[in-house]
């Protein structure tokens, strides 16, 4: 009897070590691009809680993970990735975007209410309606003499009875990309005691009425400001939601996030309290809170609230910016702008002496000293650095930091660097920094860029292929949600397209910009995935690529952008986005 027993135990325990869990979830019938060397190419991918339990690449080895509760999806030959991980977004700019007015390319009533009416269904009654930029796009247009015609003559001048019909409930103010001209509804005069106003700078109708249009200076704008009333808490949390909805629609996992206030983390915990934290963040913090991170004891790869290392919501190293942009010639360069030849750009606060944007003169040892407390309290800085000079002196300074502390610097991320010049590479590479790009900005920089830099330094620009070349780890951010002058587009499409194709997003111009500075499909699916689950503290050995073991964060496309013409790109659509395990997209 004995013997029996012993026997049944050695048979229990050996079938318990054969035997395969079942799986929560089963993906099969895909092209799936791991990104893992010893396979490449899969079929199947098996899912248990958030984990990748199996990488097959025969479907019918599914069977035996299947149980009564597995979720089964027959991808029907889609194209399965991982994730992609955008490196790079200021969201509550992004997701009050998705809400706020946008009248960037509005120059007419029609489109003004059309706009109006949007945002109205997306905000509660009494809240007030801000900005918009009006004509913005237009004048960006004109001003590089793209535009030209009556659109660019005409001078529009709204009145607030195009908007008023649809704004009882809530006061607007609204203004002109230049600010120079501001429109307020009949709500908004109202709350100011304005509605019968005559203050100089109102504009008023053949009645002597006013027609809620106001001309900068006026003191009415003033009077209607100090009315105005900040977004209530649930107004901004839907905005959150809008925009961790698209995040998902787009396939995209994770994304990195600048942010200015503990307000917004807060956000982030409520979000992640409630279930509806739908994306991992990467909390970059700016260095103007340094200090208080410090006194709170936050450090790299921690929960904002249990203070554990966690893999979803986590602080990440800081943000700083050393230099402007090229748009408006605040890049630093070695050599002026080729249009402005008395200009060679502006640094910022956290490396001069000033305590304002646009300083003249820098001063390397402030961003010597902000590096150097970050590093003493187990940080890294992220460096905005755009032109050519604001890249050598950010590793200037990160050379003298790696020696004086002798420090890993392999987490400090170069962000921008889209002018390079040839020395720099090597420099970069010896430091092992991360150089974090926003390839979708060349849509939009393309056009311009041999204005500002000339036919030689362009040929510099957005240095994809080099610094693949030199072995440098590179990964994609998309920097939404853009400026004044341009709204940048985080779609992956768009992404891969700019740096795989470098055209703008119809295409164009044939066979790219500066073609040389191509990188392939492959090179770019890694560095939007697995080279941005490195950047935060190497967690590419836990999530990027397909692989048992792995977290299940994971992106399905309707084709294989591998396989098909790289132009094709653009008409990729995302079917589903799975993120830690859990379904958060699904087309059908």
């Amino acid at each position: 009897m004995r013997k029996g027993v012993l026997i049944f135990s050695v048979l229990l325990i050996l079938f318990a070590a054969c035997s395969k869990p079942v799986a929560d979830l089963v993906l099969k019938n895909g092209q799936v691009f791991t990104l893992e060397e010893n396979m490449p190419w899969a079929s199947a991918v098996v899912i248990k809680g958030n984990e990748i339990v199996a990488v097959l690449q025969n479907d019918s080895e599914t069977s035996s993970y299947v149980g009564p509760s597995t979720q089964v999806i027959d991808c029907e030959g889609q194209f399965v990735i991982p994730g992609f991980i955008d490196a790079h977004v200021h969201f509550a700019g992004y997701a009050a975007q998705q809400h706020d007015i946008q009248l960037m390319n509005v120059d007419d009533d029609e489109g003004l209410v059309k706009e109006i009416q949007r945002v109205v269904k997306n905000v509660g009654p009494n809240e007030w309606i801000t900005g918009g930029d009006w004509s913005g796009a237009i004048q960006w247009l004109q001003g590089r003499g793209e535009l030209d015609g009556p659109r660019a003559e005409k001078r529009w001048e709204p009145h607030r009875k195009a908007i008023d019909p649809f704004t009882q409930d809530n006061p607007c103010l609204l203004n002109s990309y230049e600010r120079d001209l501001f429109l307020a509804n009949t709500a908004a005069l109202r709350a100011a005691g304005l509605e019968n106003g005559r203050l100089e700078g109102m504009k008023l109708d053949a009645d002597d009425q006013p027609t809620g249009l106001l001309y900068k200076g006026s003191s009415a704008i003033e009077k209607i400001r100090s009315f105005v009333k900040p977004k209530s808490e649930d107004r901004v949390l839907n905005e959150y939601r809008t925009g961790l909805k698209l995040m998902a629609e787009m396939g995209i996992v994770e994304f990195h996030d600048m942010f200015r206030s503990f307000k917004e983390v807060e956000r982030y915990l409520k979000l992640q309290e409630n279930g509806e934290l739908t994306c991992r963040v990467w909390l970059r913090p700016w260095l103007d809170l340094k200090e208080e991170m410090f006194e709170k004891e936050f450090t790299m790869g921690m929960h904002p609230r249990t203070k554990e290392r966690d893999y979803f919501l986590r602080f990440g190293g800081f943000k700083s910016a050393n230099d402007g942009f090229l748009g408006d010639r605040g890049a630093m360069l070695f050599e002026p702008y080729s249009d402005r030849p008395d200009y060679k750009g502006h640094y910022q606060e956290y490396n001069s002496d000033s305590d304002t944007f646009g300083s003249l003169v820098g001063n390397p040892e402030v961003f010597y000293k902000h590096c150097q407390d970050a590093v003493e309290h187990g940080y890294c800085v992220d460096s905005h650095a755009i032109g050519d000079r604001g890249v050598s002196e950010v590793v200037d300074v990160l050379e003298r930091i790696q020696a004086d502390m002798n420090t890993d610097m392999s987490m400090f991320r170069i962000i921008h660097a889209e002018v390079v010049q040839p020395r720099e590479f090597d420099r970069i590479k010896a430091l092992n920094l991360i150089v974090e790009t926003n390839p979708s900005q060349v849509a939009d920089d393309m056009r311009w860029l041999i204005d500002r830099l000339g036919p030689e330094r362009e040929k510099l620009a957005f240095p994809f292929r080099t610094f693949l070349d030199k072995g440098i780890v590179m990964n994609f951010g998309s920097d939404i949600p853009g400026n004044a002058g341009a709204i940048f587009f985080n779609h992956p499409k768009y992404v891969l397209n700019a740096a795989v194709n470098r055209t703008n997003n119809e295409g164009e111009p044939k066979g790219g910009w500066l073609p040389h500075l191509k990188i392939t499909m492959e090179e770019a699916i890694e560095c939007f995935t697995l080279n941005g689950a490195y950047a935060c503290m190497r967690e590419d050995n836990l999530r990027g690529s397909i692989k048992s073991g792995k977290l299940a964060d994971i992106t399905v496309i309707d084709r294989n952008i591998m396989k098909n013409n790289p132009q094709d790109v653009l008409n990729m659509e995302v079917m589903m986005t799975i993120v830690d395990g859990r379904i958060v997209f699904d087309k059908k």
